[in-house]
């Protein structure tokens, strides 16, 4: 017996339902990629935040008194120079809290990984940025176990970012997406 439409669309929205409810969200490969992407992207992004802390004031009074707000896009044909500073300053502010958020969701993922090894592998790989080789030495561990660990770490911390929505974020959705076609095109 074929069944009704409505009762497809039922099945389809208990079906969306139950996956949106899941206690524990199953990670995809972008997932994955979004993560790497994070973490890639670590050591940039805690400088920035730091650096607008300590910095915050100067850069909107030189944005108010400086070229950079002259004109936001090549478009306007009238600046208005202090109305720009303010759309600068907030979009600065936008930038650090979105870097803020995702830096603090790293380091507690990284906090929640089960063993030490996989906490030290990551930390040196990429809370601290090194490159394979210098983690390496860091770490104490021989190639393959640090490969080994940092593989098996990464899906770990998929799961709890994805759990607390930062993988989610339009952002980092657009700029794992530019960064997976750029590696295509390579």
């Amino acid at each position: 017996m074929e069944e009704i439409p409505a009762d497809k669309d039922r099945i389809e929205a208990q079906e969306v339902l139950a996956e949106q409810l899941e206690l524990f969200p199953s990670i995809t490969e972008f997932d994955i990629e979004c993560t790497l992407f994070l973490l890639d992207q670590y050591v940039y992004m805690k400088m920035l935040c730091i650096d607008f802390e300590e910095n915050e004031d100067e850069m909107y009074k030189t944005d108010i008194e400086g070229e950079t707000a002259r004109r936001i896009s090549q478009e306007e044909t009238h600046a208005d120079k202090t109305s720009n500073a303010v759309i600068l300053h907030e979009h600065r502010k936008w930038v650090y809290s979105e870097y803020k958020i995702a830096t603090k969701a790293v380091e507690r993922a990284h906090r929640l990984l089960r063993t030490e090894d996989q906490r030290k592998a990551i930390k040196y790989r990429y809370i601290e940025g090194h490159p394979f080789m210098i983690a390496l030495q860091f770490a104490f561990m021989s190639k393959s176990k640090l490969r080994r660990k940092l593989i098996a770490s990464i899906p770990a911390m998929t799961d709890s970012l994805k759990l607390w929505g930062v993988l989610s974020k339009e952002w980092v959705i657009k700029a794992t997406k530019e960064r997976m076609e750029k590696k295509q095109t390579q």
